[in-house]
């Protein structure tokens, strides 16, 4: 009888902790959720290239997380201090956003450089999930009205809730 009960409990444990590592996992990105420490061990770097000049930022940190609905804020924090903010639209299991996109598809929406809202023209980014590392791959390729290109890739990305 007492064998009967402790093999209960135990798989009554392990059923448990099941359900608790299926909370974790988000649905949409394929991967864990990371705690916030994480953010530093992104890698990678984006290049801005206008007219005859280039500019590397070297990533310091990066998280995406939940900005409400389907929306998802990409953020990267660079070794120089600047900053950059991709607002994204999440509607499939796709990992492309285009901007302009298109009703119903994942969409670029929106995207700022220290604070500032650059004007995009025909651009993209790529978010895939990385499941040996439980983190997120992001390639960027931001075209601007006035010319300056915005290309590049960072790896490491943690989910954040």
């Amino acid at each position: 009888m007492k064998t009967k009960l402790l093999l209960l409990i135990s798989l009554s444990a392990i059923l448990g902790a099941c359900g608790a590592e299926d909370e974790m996992i988000s649905p949409l990105w394929g991967i864990d959720y990371s705690s916030e420490n994480t953010s530093g061990f992104a890698m990678g770097a984006v290049n801005q290239f206008n007219a005859e000049t280039k500019i590397t930022y070297v990533v310091k940190s990066a998280n995406l997380r939940c900005a409400g609905g389907d929306v998802y804020a990409l953020l990267y924090t660079f070794e120089s201090g600047d900053a950059m903010e991709l607002k994204v639209a999440k509607k499939t299991v796709d990992y492309n956003y285009l901007f302009p996109g298109k009703e119903g598809e994942n969409q670029l929406l929106s995207v700022t450089f220290n604070g500032e809202k650059l004007n995009l023209a025909e651009s993209k980014v790529s978010i895939q999930p990385r499941t040996e590392e439980n983190k997120l791959s992001t390639i960027t390729k931001l075209l601007t009205v006035n010319q300056a290109v915005f290309d590049g890739a960072i790896g490491r990305v943690p989910l954040l809730k």
